[in-house]
């Protein structure tokens, strides 16, 4: 691996345990048995690294997210996939690493999401929508651009919401009470039918 893919990612995996404002450059330079300049060289400052890991956690977890929707046997099916997988990882997520977040939320979504080439080409749930519409689980009219773009703002807001935060909501819950409900509401009979079978209990 190289010297900075190995920084991106020992500092992604301390910022998750306990926190990004917790891992100063130099502890982050000691973990990793390396000189603080060497850092450096790979990042202007940590702002920068910060920005540059929150993009590669995002491309890591959406290209997993892409090969479970390839080999699942349906589309619902990899969304089930999907949403139990996230149930996991967050988990093994810091709350305060959450809370740093929302610094950094607006430069990712001017320089990640606003990216329409990049969006779609990392995109899980354009990938999602586009196989679920091809399946006739999804409904034929769907716009998957808008849509797409709808649930990319609507993960932003929810990650940026003090009234949110306030409602001490899991995510588990904004999955079950958001996103599911969304979900089944572009669904055909076919996709509520499978809807019922994966995420009935």
């Amino acid at each position: 691996m190289e010297t900075k893919e190995r920084i991106k990612e020992r500092a992604g995996e301390l910022f998750s345990s306990i926190g990004i404002k917790n891992v100063t450059m130099d502890a982050l330079a000691v973990d990793l048995g390396i000189s603080k300049r060497t850092i450096y060289e790979h990042f202007r400052d940590k702002d920068d690294l910060v920005i540059q890991v929150i993009e590669h956690q995002i491309i890591t977890n959406n290209k997993s997210f892409l090969e479970i929707i390839s080999a699942a046997g349906d589309v619902i099916e990899a969304l089930f996939l999907i949403i139990r997988k996230e149930h996991e990882r967050f988990k093994t997520i810091n709350p305060i690493y959450k809370e740093d977040l929302k610094k950094y939320f607006p430069r990712i979504n001017e320089c990640f999401y606003q990216d329409n080439e990049k969006l779609k080409e990392f995109s899980a749930s354009y990938a999602l929508l586009e196989k679920g519409k091809r399946e006739g689980v999804f409904r034929s009219d769907l716009n998957i651009e808008i849509v797409d773009n709808f649930l990319h703002e609507l993960i932003i807001f929810l990650h940026n919401s003090d009234r949110i935060r306030l409602m001490n909501l899991k995510e588990v819950d904004i999955l079950s009470f958001i996103l599911l409900p969304y979900f089944r509401g572009i669904c055909t009979r076919k996709g509520q039918e499978l809807m019922e079978k994966y995420f009935s209990e």
